[in-house]
């Protein structure tokens, strides 16, 4: 498996590279030195036993080899897959966090499996916290790490909602938009993520911003779902928002507007040989706000269908701004 390009150039902006897989056999017998220089040298991709100090590995190194499988799963570039595929993917894995927290006894027996397994990361997040100082290079794996647990989360409530819908169309739909959805996260993320370097060009903040604004992203789809999911259960929403052309507007008018100010800047010479470089980087920006453009208007199409799918005619349309909140986190984390 090859990990995403963007994951690597951040982890090189913090002047680190990749280290090997870690498999989970016979862990429980080597310290973490031990077991790194067990590992099979051709094995390119970077497990989560690598980043983690050795305080977080001799802690709990059952939990944090049963997260290495999420992480190096969800940093590949072959993911996300077919969008049925995935969720499986996904249903299997939280059957096992559900396992490691009955097994551990990490709280009570009679609540929901998506609970259970939401509770494992949550002790994910915190074993990698221990020992951690918050130097670029551990902001940067904290963000990205916290980013695949998300990713898990997100595809929780995407089964949760699946399960709400009493007919195959309905399920179709829902499969459909999470299509649309997977597309428009991945350029919003390279647009959001270009446009943090080309404001901290070759600066130790590029790769910590860059992967927070991940978690904003993922946080924001989580709670359009968390809404979606309330009002199909009939538990309504008391929110407040604008509507989708709206929101898109303002996405798109960020967007310009950082892009302007970062030419400006070019223009001033104040980068001499690298003006060439970011000038690329700005055109390939532009081309994936242009393809953003196109895919959240056919988004925002069959969200209309979606909602008189899945709401009733007294919620109808807050579905809208629940979807137009996720938009206007976008806007917010191209803002620069």
């Amino acid at each position: 498996m090859k990990l995403q390009p963007f994951f690597i150039s951040l982890l090189m902006l913090a002047g680190v590279g990749c280290a090997p897989t870690p498999q989970a056999e016979n862990h429980q017998t080597l310290n973490r030195d031990q077991y790194l220089k067990s590992l099979d040298p051709s094995e390119l991709n970077d497990g989560l036993v690598f980043w983690t100090s050795d305080t977080a590995y001799n802690t709990n190194p059952d939990l944090l080899l049963l997260l290495d499988t999420l992480y190096r799963h969800v940093r590949t570039d072959s993911f996300p897959s077919e969008v049925r595929i995935e969720e499986q993917w996904m249903k299997d894995y939280r059957s096992r966090l559900c396992a490691y927290y009955d097994t551990h006894s990490l709280g009570s027996e009679t609540i929901s499996i998506y609970a259970k397994a939401d509770s494992v990361l949550n002790e994910g997040v915190r074993l990698m916290e221990l020992d951690c100082q918050w130097s670029t290079m551990e902001m940067i794996v904290n963000n990205s790490t916290e980013y695949t647990f998300d990713r898990c989360r997100e595809y929780g409530q995407l089964t949760q909602l699946i399960n709400c819908c009493e007919t195959e169309e309905k399920k179709d739909l829902v499969y459909e938009e999470w299509a649309i959805y997977e597309k428009m996260r991945k350029k919003i993320m390279n647009i959001s993520s270009n446009i943090v370097q080309l404001n901290y060009w070759h600066g130790s903040l590029a790769g910590p911003w860059a992967t927070a604004n991940y978690l904003t992203i993922s946080g924001s789809r989580q709670y359009m779902y968390e809404t979606v999911l309330n009002l199909v259960k009939g538990n309504g929403w008391d929110g407040t928002g604008v509507y989708f052309k709206s929101a898109e507007r303002l996405l798109f008018d960020c967007c310009a507007e950082s892009l302007n100010r970062i030419e400006n800047t070019i223009q001033n010479d104040a980068f001499g040989e690298d003006a060439t470089e970011m000038r690329q980087m700005v055109k390939e920006t532009e081309e994936d706000i242009q393809e953003l453009r196109l895919l959240i208007e056919e988004w925002i199409n069959l969200m209309d269908k979606f909602d008189y799918a899945l709401t009733c005619d007294g919620s109808r349309r807050d579905l809208e701004r629940a979807g137009s909140f996720m938009l206007m986190k976008w806007a917010s984390i191209v803002s620069m």
